[in-house]
């Protein structure tokens, strides 16, 4: 079975829609926990990144059968800054399953910083939500994802309020 695990921004109901667009449905969408791993903070940043954790568990959502469509959409938003990697994950009714995350990908960065979804949610997801949903509208389909860079980091200006 292919998989995706979720365990960020895409929780939320809103920021998924506006990453998948249709090319998902909401009967794909599993409770799951990835146990030995914790969400930290990616450096500079307020979304997340699943590190190894002895004895942490996170939990988060499981995507089943991902369409081509929904994957490349998925790595497009990701950007550089994450590479698809596995990680076997636990479902609510406690089966096994293999799927695939993503991660860091340079491993040599400082996650040292906890981020927890409710608190970000609180803080940050109205505004991130303006910024993704923006980015998918101009640049999917439209840029690469080089191109689409220049505009992610335009957006996150904009998101903190930052003017040039």
């Amino acid at each position: 079975m292919n998989a995706i695990f979720f365990y960020g921004t895409l929780l939320d109901t809103g920021i998924r829609r506006c990453v998948f667009a249709e090319s998902t449905g909401d009967d794909q969408i599993i409770h799951a926990r990835a146990q030995g791993y914790d969400t930290m903070c990616y450096p500079g940043e307020t979304y997340p990144v699943l590190v190894p954790a002895a004895g942490a568990v996170t939990r988060g959502h499981v995507l089943l059968d991902p369409s081509d469509e929904a994957l490349e959409r998925m790595v497009f938003f990701e950007g550089g800054e994450y590479e698809l990697a596995d990680l076997p994950v636990i479902s609510a009714d406690g089966e096994t399953i293999q799927a695939r995350y993503n991660r860091a990908s340079d491993s040599g960065l400082d996650f040292s910083k906890p981020w927890e979804y409710e608190e970000w949610r609180l803080a940050e997801r109205d505004n991130f939500f303006e910024a993704t949903r923006l980015y998918m509208e101009r640049c999917w389909g439209k840029m690469t994802l080089a191109e689409a860079g220049a505009v992610w980091q335009e957006l996150q200006l904009l998101r903190h309020g930052v003017n040039g």
